[in-house]
C-alpha cells in the first residue's frame, strides 16, 4: 500500500503554498496526494464556519494541485471535525502530512498556527510546516541532530544516547536529499560543562572545548551512520557547532530546502514532546520544516 502525501487547506495562501510543497513531495516520492479540508473550527482559533465554504476550498485546491503536478493522482476530502484532529487522524495512514505556517484565523507575522503546532507535536508520521518562499529544491537539507534535552542551557559532554533519537528524522533526511539529488547537512550543536563553547581560556578549559568539539562530531556520525549506510550516494556535511542550538539550526536553514528534527513522546506525556528547540524553529525558520516523530 502506498501512503498518501496529505496536504490541509483552509482557503488560505499559506495552506496553498503548503499544496504546492506536497504535490512535489507526492512527484518525488511516487505516492498520491490527498487534500483535506476540515469544516469544524481550527484548534484554539476562531475562524469562519467552513462548511458552505469547504467545497469550493476543496475544489481549488485539487484543482490546483492537478495542473502543477498532471501525472500524481490527486483526491479532495471534507471532514466534519476540526482542523487539528481531521489531520492527526489523517496522518495514521499518511506518508506525510503538509500545513501551512499559518491558517486563516492565524495572526500575522513570524508565528506558526495553532493547527500547525498542534499537528506537529502529536502526529503519527512526519509533519511538514512550510515556511519560508519557494525553493528550487536543490539546496541542501539540513537535519538537526539535537541533545536529549534540547535546552539552551550548559549541557554535558553529548552522550550515544542522543543519538537514537535522530534516527528516523536521519532516515527522511537521507532520502528527501536523494529525492532531491542535493547534499545534506547535519548539525549539532555542543557546550562544555561549564557552559563556555569556544576555546580561549585556560589550557585545562581549551582542551575540554575539544574534546567536546571531538564528542561532538561522533554524536553526528552515530546519528547518521544506519541512513547513511542506505543512501551511500547522498553527499553528507557534518556540522558540529559550538553555542546554541536553535541559532545553529536556524542559521543553517538560511541555505536550506528543508530542516529536518525529530521529536519523540515521553513517559508520562500525552504526544509528542517538541522541545523549545524545535519550537523555535517551528516559528522562526525561514525554509519549510519536517518534524518526524521518533520511534
Amino acid at each position: 500500500m502506498v501512503l498518501p502525501v496529505v496536504a490541509g487547506v483552509d482557503g488560505s495562501d499559506s495552506s496553498l503554498r503548503a499544496v504546492d510543497w506536497a504535490a512535489d513531495a507526492a512527484v518525488r516520492h511516487e505516492t498520491p496526494l490527498r487534500v483535506l479540508c476540515a469544516t469544524g473550527p481550527a484548534l484554539g482559533t476562531p475562524v469562519p464556519d467552513l462548511t458552505e465554504n469547504a467545497e469550493r476550498i476543496r475544489d481549488l485546491a485539487v484543482e490546483h494541485a492537478r495542473q502543477r503536478v498532471p501525472s500524481v493522482e490527486v483526491t479532495g476530502e471534507i471532514v466534519p471535525e476540526n482542523a487539528a484532529e481531521a489531520l492527526l487522524s489523517a496522518g495514521r495512514n499518511a506518508f506525510t502530512v503538509v500545513v501551512g505556517s499559518r491558517g486563516r484565523g492565524g495572526v500575522t507575522g513570524m508565528l506558526l498556527g495553532s493547527v500547525g503546532l498542534a499537528v506537529a507535536g502529536r502526529a503519527d508520521c512526519p509533519v511538514v510546516v512550510v515556511r519560508g518562499e519557494p525553493d528550487s529544491g536543490t539546496e541542501p537539507v539540513v537535519l538537526g541532530i539535537q541533545d536529549e534535552d534540547a535546552g539552551e542551557g550548559p549541557s554535558p559532554v553529548p552522550g550515544i544516547e542522543d543519538t537514537a533519537e535522530g534516527r528516523s528524522a536521519a532516515e527522511y533526511a537521507f532520502r528527501e536529499a536523494q529525492r532531491r539529488g542535493c547534499e545534506l547537512i547535519a548539525v549539532h550543536a555542543w557546550h562544555t560543562p561549564g557552559g563556555g563553547p569556544a576555546p580561549g581560556g585556560t589550557p585545562d578549559e581549551e582542551d575540554m572545548a575539544e574534546q567536546c568539539r571531538a564528542r561532538a562530531g561522533k554524536v553526528i556520525d552515530e546519528a547518521v551512520g544506519p541512513a547513511r549506510e542506505r543512501y551511500p550516494d547522498v553527499v553528507l556535511r557534518r556540522r558540529a557547532v559550538a553555542g546554541s542550538a536553535r541559532q545553529a539550526l536556524l542559521n543553517a536553514a538560511r541555505e536550506a530546502s528543508l530542516l529536518v528534527v525529530g521529536a519523540h513522546a515521553r513517559h508520562g506525556h500525552f504526544g509528542l514532546q517538541l522541545g523549545l528547540v524545535n519550537h523555535a524553529v517551528l516559528h522562526h525558520s525561514p525554509c519549510p520544516v519536517a518534524v518526524v516523530p521518533q520511534a
